[in-house]
């Protein structure tokens, strides 16, 4: 009788260490695929944020190249003779304000403009159309004036700025 139970207790330990490491096994896949799934969930968060980000680009795009139309119209209506014109001036107040309201939703993309002028000359953020000749050499490779603006959305140049740059005059 003690053999059998010796035996029986031998089989119960066996049994239980067998259900031990069974379990062990399932808490480990468990724990698998609890991380595979945060790992999947963080993919998915990233796809999603890049998704996100390359289309308020491309609706900051095509609001920019109406943003340039309205400026342009806004410089010329300046440069007409007869600016004393009440229509004309009602015309220009009525494309300031429009131009105004399209930068706010410009920047609620989260684009912004870049700040050129004043600064060295920076191929990645800038597009050099001319140079200008200065006299002095502080200004030369600066950028001294700017044609068309640039904009950013985060570290992404979305747009280079078309820039004028100092060139020092050579005697």
């Amino acid at each position: 009788m003690t053999d059998r139970r010796a035996t029986g207790f031998r089989e119960l330990e066996e049994t239980l260490r067998a259900q031990a490491d069974r379990i062990d096994e399932l808490t480990r896949a468990c724990a698998s695929l609890v991380e595979d799934n945060k790992a999947f969930r963080q993919r998915v968060e990233r796809e999603k944020d890049r998704v996100l980000d390359a289309e308020k680009a491309r609706l900051a795009q095509v609001l920019l190249e109406t943003h340039d139309g309205l400026e342009l119209a806004s410089r010329a209506s300046g440069r007409e003779h007869g600016s004393g014109v009440p229509a004309l001036a009602d015309l220009r107040e009525g494309v300031r304000l429009t131009l105004a309201a399209l930068e706010k939703r410009i920047s609620e993309v989260g684009a912004s403009r870049l700040q050129v002028v004043g600064l060295p000359y920076d191929p990645r953020t800038a597009e050099a159309i001319d140079l200008l000749a200065v006299d002095d050499e502080a200004k030369d490779g600066i950028v001294v004036e700017e044609l068309r603006p640039g904009w950013r959305i985060g570290d992404r140049v979305l747009r280079a700025a078309r820039v004028r740059v100092g060139r020092l005059a050579r005697a």
